[in-house]
This record gives C-alpha cells, sequence and structure tokens, in this order.
C-alpha cells in the first residue's frame, strides 16, 4: 500500500505544482506586457524593476510557492520593433511526497513580447491656393454659382483687392463674395474644414505625446506661397490657422498664372529635411500632404514644356511634372497626394483649348509623384475631408509597414 499512497501522493503534489506555475505564468505574462505597452519607445530601469516588484506581488498570492529569482531581460529595440523578455524560477512545498525527502518541486518559466515601435511623424501641408480652388464645391453648387453669376462657376480671378484700381479693400462685389452671400460652398472652404478634420484624427491617434507634428502652407504663383503656421507639435495651432486658407487675392491687371508647382516645391524642398528613423522626436518620418487640381498655370519655364501650351511668352499651362518630386524623394520625404479633380467645363472656350488636350495626364502625373499608395482623386462633388483622413491613416500604416 506504501507505494500506491506515494504515488497517489506525487500525483497530488504534481497537479499542486502544475497549477501554481500556471498562476505564476499569468503573473509573468501580465509583468511583461504591462511595461512593453508602454507608451514609450524605451524601456527605463526603472521599469524593470518594477516589472519584477509586480511579479513577486502576485507570486506572493500563490500558497507554498517561494521565488528564488527573478531575470528581467534587456529589452531589444531597432527601427521597427520594441522587444522584452523574462524568466523566473521558483519551489512549491510537497505534501505527502515531502514524506519521501521532497520538501518542494522546482518551477521555472519564462514570457516575452514584441510590439511595433510607435514613430515620430512630421507632416508638411501643402494647400493650392489658386484661384481655380475657387471651383463650387458640388455640382448642387456649381449650378447655383452659374445661376448668380451668369455663368460662372468660378469664384475666382474675381476675388479682388483693389477694384480696377479705383479702390483699395476687399471688393464685396466679386465673385467671390457673390458665393459667400449665396451660401455656396467653395472648394477653398471644404479644403479648410478638411485641414480642422485631420487635426482631430491626428490627436486622437497619438500614442505618444507629441509623437505628430504638422506645419501648413499655401501656394499660388511663384511670389505668394505662404508659412500659415511652422512646425509645431501643438497641433490646435494648425486647426487655429485654418480659416486663413483662402482663395489668393487677383489684382488688377495682374496675370492670371497663378499656379506655380516647381517653385512651391522647390520652397518645400528647401524647407523639409530628410526623413529619420522615427523612432525619436529629433529624427521623424517626414512627410509632404499636397492638395491641389494639379495644373500648372505659371510663368517663365517649366520641367515639361512640351506637354502643355506656351500661351505667351510669360504663361505656360499644362500638367503637373512628376520629376518636380524627385528631390524630396531623394531624401525619403513621403509624398501624398489629394487630388481635388479638375472639372471639365467643355462650354468654355479657354479649357477646350489649353486644357483638354492632356486632361486625361493629370491625375497619372499626380500619381506618379505620389508615394505608393498615398494618391487620392476626389471628384467635383467628392468628401474631400474624407479623403484626406484617409490621407493620414493611410500614411501612418505605411511606415509601420515599411518598418
Amino acid at each position: 500500500m506504501l507505494p500506491v499512497l506515494f504515488a497517489t501522493g506525487a500525483a497530488v503534489d504534481y497537479g499542486r505544482r502544475n497549477a501554481a506555475k500556471a498562476q505564476l505564468d499569468a503573473a509573468l505574462d501580465g509583468a511583461v506586457l504591462a511595461v512593453i505597452s508602454q507608451k514609450t519607445n524605451s524601456i527605463a530601469s526603472t521599469s524593470l524593476l518594477n516589472m519584477e516588484t509586480q511579479f513577486r506581488t502576485e507570486a506572493a498570492k500563490v500558497p507554498g510557492v517561494t521565488v528564488t529569482s527573478f531575470n528581467p531581460g534587456t529589452p531589444v529595440s531597432n527601427s521597427a520593433t520594441l522587444s522584452l523578455a523574462a524568466s523566473y524560477t521558483a519551489t512549491v512545498k510537497t505534501t505527502i511526497s515531502s514524506l519521501m525527502q521532497v520538501p518542494v518541486m522546482n518551477i521555472n518559466g519564462s514570457s516575452s513580447s514584441t510590439r511595433n515601435m510607435f514613430q515620430y511623424i512630421n507632416f508638411y501641408l501643402l494647400l493650392d491656393n489658386s484661384p481655380s480652388m475657387g471651383l463650387a464645391a458640388t455640382d448642387t453648387d456649381v449650378a447655383n454659382m452659374k445661376i448668380a453669376t451668369g455663368g460662372c462657376a468660378f469664384a475666382c480671378h474675381q476675388h479682388t483687392y483693389d477694384n480696377k484700381g479705383r479702390i483699395t479693400g476687399d471688393s464685396q462685389t466679386d465673385f467671390y463674395h457673390v458665393a459667400l452671400k449665396n451660401n455656396i460652398k467653395l472648394r477653398i472652404q471644404v479644403l479648410r474644414d478638411a485641414v480642422s478634420a485631420l487635426v482631430d484624427q491626428a490627436n486622437a491617434s497619438m500614442s505618444l505625446s507629441q509623437q505628430y507634428q504638422m506645419e501648413m502652407w499655401t501656394f499660388n504663383d511663384s511670389t505668394t506661397q505662404t508659412r500659415l503656421q511652422a512646425m509645431t507639435p501643438t497641433l490646435s495651432q494648425i486647426k487655429a490657422a485654418a480659416p486663413n486658407i483662402d482663395i489668393a487675392y487677383a489684382y488688377y491687371n495682374q496675370s492670371d498664372n497663378q499656379t506655380d508647382f516647381e517653385r512651391a516645391i522647390a520652397v518645400m524642398n528647401t524647407t523639409i529635411p530628410a526623413s529619420g528613423t522615427g523612432i525619436t522626436a529629433s529624427s521623424p518620418i517626414r512627410f509632404l500632404f499636397l492638395v491641389t487640381d494639379g495644373v500648372e498655370d505659371t510663368g517663365g519655364s517649366v520641367t515639361n514644356q512640351s506637354a502643355g501650351f506656351q500661351i505667351q511668352s510669360d504663361r505656360f499651362i499644362g500638367p503637373f511634372s512628376p520629376s518636380t518630386c524627385n528631390a524630396l524623394k531623394s531624401k525619403n520625404v513621403r509624398i501624398g497626394i489629394i487630388y481635388t479633380q479638375y472639372l471639365p467645363i467643355y462650354d468654355n472656350d479657354f479649357y477646350n483649348r489649353y486644357v483638354r488636350p492632356y486632361e486625361g495626364q493629370i491625375g497619372p502625373a499626380l500619381r506618379s509623384c505620389a508615394s505608393d499608395g498615398l494618391y487620392f482623386p476626389v471628384a467635383s462633388g467628392g468628401d474631400i475631408t474624407a479623403a484626406m483622413l484617409k490621407l493620414f491613416s493611410t500614411a501612418v500604416a505605411s511606415v509601420r509597414i515599411s518598418n
């Protein structure tokens, strides 16, 4: 009967040992996860001490258990992931087995966890505020704008500051103010809303303090590229500056060539440093977000001179040249583009002569400039805000995937 009794006792003690191990393993998993889930890209020595304290506190609740060692592993990080491991040894008292000179049974266990590194990202917003962004935002708005103006779908080229030199100040009778007085929403107004929504989403999705920073520019011709807000970790400053996104003024006798991509992006190339690793705030990954209708209308020479039309000696109109983006891409700056599709106006002679011949090239040219997966076209009446939020989420996801 003694062998049977000892075998039964050993089975009972082995069961107690396994139950204790399950509790200790769960305690170790919890301690490791509590550290690895902290919103930081590094693990401090105090966090490792806290991990051990948490484990030992939970282990003390398991009857008969004595922790004999706890070994926190050295955190391992690279540009993509952060890993942490820990192990323990312990004993649990026996009952009947102690009669056979086996007073304790040994237990050991280990746990590890790996997660993606949080990425610091700087976003540069380059927003086209040339007259073509004065297009009414939806098909209904276009129709209403034509009624209000006697046929014009744009509140542009007439946003005047000096009414033919006769007054100084903002003319209240130009088409821009016609749109405002008739509650006709313009693309430029939708763009303001999109920027505000972008800020809200960025704030809501940050895992680290000041993980995302932003800078905002508008551009039209080479002399009026404007930095509305310098790079800031306080994204509410971008939102506060959004109401300043407005159609560029057209002065009396001023040329209409007010969309100069090459000079605007050249300025951004000198402004935006090369992308970093994204692991620290001082070495962020950098994105340029460009919102535009994609039609170059500028003075002087351009890269793709043969793609469009030299209307006058000082005016060229044509599709955007993808080579404009090469300098930024060479610095690993990632480019996201929202193409506010150029509305075909086939009852307009200027459009038919100077835009219609290459209208099918506008979108593909912008797509070639954009980094992979970061091109979003928005048709007339489409949701620019939804496109902006999709661009943001795709950009952040692309950082995790590529790393």
